[in-house]
Formats: structure tokens, sequence, C-alpha cells
């Protein structure tokens, strides 16, 4: 039995922003049994090479390999890549364990795309391109070509899921990609300094706002052509998902509903698809796009993640687990804003408890992941992982 049919919203889902009122048709009613796919869009950026930008791995080292484990992790349960999941500076570990503790509850596909990484995970993935995003910081992320090229690569992508599938779930895995989020919105004429959240704690905006000014300043394209233009504010500050995404996202929201699954990133995607469908001729079906995320991006203290939303008009929704009641301290640190979103983890609860389980079954089954994908080594410290 769904959410709809017992006609309760309990605190486990909340409703952000529904512009488009259709948070009960998309959400609620999402099915126990269904043909849906979970879609991982791995990709990298020379962001996360800058200390302070991102808490995707302790190092600028283990940043570059994120991507690849937390896939492998989803996949295969375990990673091959290293020896052990990606961990936060302060050692709290990636939360993947919540995404695949989900998404076996719903025994929902997984498929991997790989968009520009510096390390490609070690299992069977769609490999778009091997370009890594340059810095926004250089103004020349990419050239508008390739951008192009990985937009419409998404939007033939979009085609073929939505007519093998009855609702899509798009993830991703950015390690500096809340810096590329900034950088496009505010190229697409957005006041959101500030506003943004980051895998950070405490998210570091000045840092942020300086890397994404330099980048402005040097692009090549002016700031009204960017913002008449998203695909040139991709090109000049943008990250490769992002072009795939909104690709994947505006073709296939024209048959099955469609869930962008993160916090930042993906609301930034959502107004990526928004600015491209107003430009288009034929129109498109955004009433049947969501992004679902986690309460830790929605209520973090350093940002302002609700009133974005209401400002990109972005239908937006989010769990609210309580992660102290997890039997592990790792899992705990959650609550304290340390770990906030990644590989689809606020989706996959969301509509894991949508299609009938309960606060209390999801909360075990995250539990176990994490026996199964970390526990069995030690709880790690900073001075560990670095030895």
């Amino acid at each position: 039995m769904n959410l709809l049919e017992r006609k309760t919203l309990p605190a486990f889902v909340d409703c952000v922003s529904d512009p488009y009122e259709s948070f009960r048709r998309l959400v609620l009613s999402f099915p126990a049994a269904h043909n849906a796919q979970f879609v991982l869009f791995n990709a990298s950026t020379s962001a996360s090479e800058h200390e302070g930008i991102s808490a995707a791995g302790v190092s600028a080292a283990s940043r570059r390999l994120t991507p690849a484990l937390d896939a492998e992790a989803l996949i295969l349960g375990r990673t091959i890549s290293a020896a052990k999941l990606p961990i936060s500076p302060k050692g709290i570990v990636s939360p993947v364990v919540i995404s695949r503790a989900c998404l076996q509850l719903l025994a929902m596909r997984k498929t991997l795309v790989e968009c520009g990484v510096f390390s490609a995970a070690q299992v069977p993935a769609l490999r778009i391109s091997e370009q890594v995003a340059a810095c926004p910081s250089t103004g020349a992320a990419f050239s508008l070509e390739h951008v192009q090229n990985l937009f419409e690569q998404g939007f033939l992508l979009g085609e073929k899921l939505a007519a093998e599938n009855s609702h899509l779930v798009l993830a991703e895995c950015v390690p500096g990609g809340t810096t590329t989020a900034f950088a496009v919105l505010t190229a697409l004429g957005f006041s959101v300094n500030g506003c943004l959240s980051s895998s950070l704690p405490s998210c570091n905006h000045l840092a942020r706002f300086a890397l994404v000014q330099e980048g402005l300043s040097k692009s090549v394209w002016s700031a009204g052509e960017m913002r008449d233009n998203p695909l040139l504010a991709l090109a000049a500050v943008g990250d490769a998902m992002q072009a795939v995404v909104a690709g994947v996202a505006i073709a296939a929201c024209q048959k099955v509903p469609v869930f962008l699954a993160g916090g930042s990133q993906m609301l930034t995607v959502w107004a990526i698809v928004r600015e491209l469908a107003q430009k288009r001729s034929q129109p498109s079906r955004l009433e049947n796009i969501m992004v679902l995320s986690t309460k830790w991006v929605s209520d973090d203290p350093s940002a302002s993640v609700r009133e974005l939303a209401k400002m990109l008009a972005a239908p937006f929704a989010v769990a609210s687990p309580n992660f102290l009641k997890s039997r592990h301290a790792g899992l705990r640190a959650y609550e304290d804003f340390n770990v906030k979103e990644g590989v689809g983890a606020g989706a996959s609860m969301a509509l894991c408890h949508a299609a009938g389980n309960s606060a209390e079954s999801i909360m075990q089954a995250i539990d176990a992941c994490y026996d199964e994908l970390h526990a069995t080594n030690s709880e790690p410290t900073l001075s560990q992982f670095m030895a």
C-alpha cells in the first residue's frame, strides 16, 4: 500500500515547494511494484582539487576516486578501485550506503553513466565522454561544441530510457558539483550567494564565490549571452553531469515521471531544464519532474535551500529520517550535517517510504548495508585514513 492509498503524509517526506502540484501525483503515488530505473551520472570537475570546496573525500587525490568508488559500492556492494568507501574529512561514510539499501528494498534496477571522470569505475557503464570539466575559475569549463554534444547525447538517452521505464530516478556523484551549481545559477542571472548547500558541514561560501567570480570575469561570453543560452553558462563554468542530465530530463519528462535525485546540484539541473524548456518551440511537461533530496540539504543551517527552491520555482521535496536511531555512530553523525546528500540518497529514501516501507524498516536496511559495505572495517578516523 503506498502513501496515496493510506491518505496520510507522514513527516518522513516533506514537500518544500510544489508549483506544478505534482508532489501527490509523482511521489505519494510511487508504486511498490513498478518498472522504474535508477541512473547514476558520474562526473568530475577540477573544482574538487581546491581544498575547502568539497567533503567528498579527505584530499584532492581521494576526491578523484569518489565517483568510481560510489558506483562500485552501489552496484556491486563492494569497492574495487580502492579498499574502502569514500569518507568525508571528518571520517563519515559516503551516503551510497543509504541508496544501496533503499534500492534493494525497492528492487530497482541500477545503471551507471559516466560523463567525464578522473577515474572510471570498474563496473559496466555507459561512457559518454572522458573529458573532465575545467575549474569554473577558468571561465572555460568546456567548449560549447562539447556541451552541445553532451546535451544531445543526454536527450537521446532520455528518449530511450522513457521508452523502457515507467519512472526514472536520475542521481549524481560530482565532487565539487555544488560549486559548479552555484556558478551556473549565477551565470543564469540568479542571485544565490549563500543559498546553496555543500558537502561540507559548514559551507565555504567565500571560497566558492571567489572561484565563480573569477571564472565569470574570464568567460568569452557576456552575462546577457549566458542568461539567454544556458548551454553557454555550462560551457563557461559548469560540469558534464549538468548537461547530460538536463538532456535526459527534458526528453524523458515528455512520457514518464522524472525524479532529479539530489540537492543543490539537481535544483540547478531543474533550473537549466526550465530555462531550456521556455526557449523550445515544443512544450515540455515540467509537471512530470520532481527534485528529491534530504532534510540535511533543505535544513542546512549554513545555506538557504528552501528559499532557493522557491526562487527557482522548483518542485522540491525531502526525506526526513531520524538517523539518531541508527546502530552506527557514522550514520548518527549525519544528523549533525556531516553528510547531507549524494548518490540519490534522499530520493531513494523518499520513494522507498512512498512505496510502503516504514521508517523503521528503512533504517534497519541502511544499518545492514552499512555493515555490508563499511563496518567490517573498524570505524575510521582521519589519521587512520591518511596513514
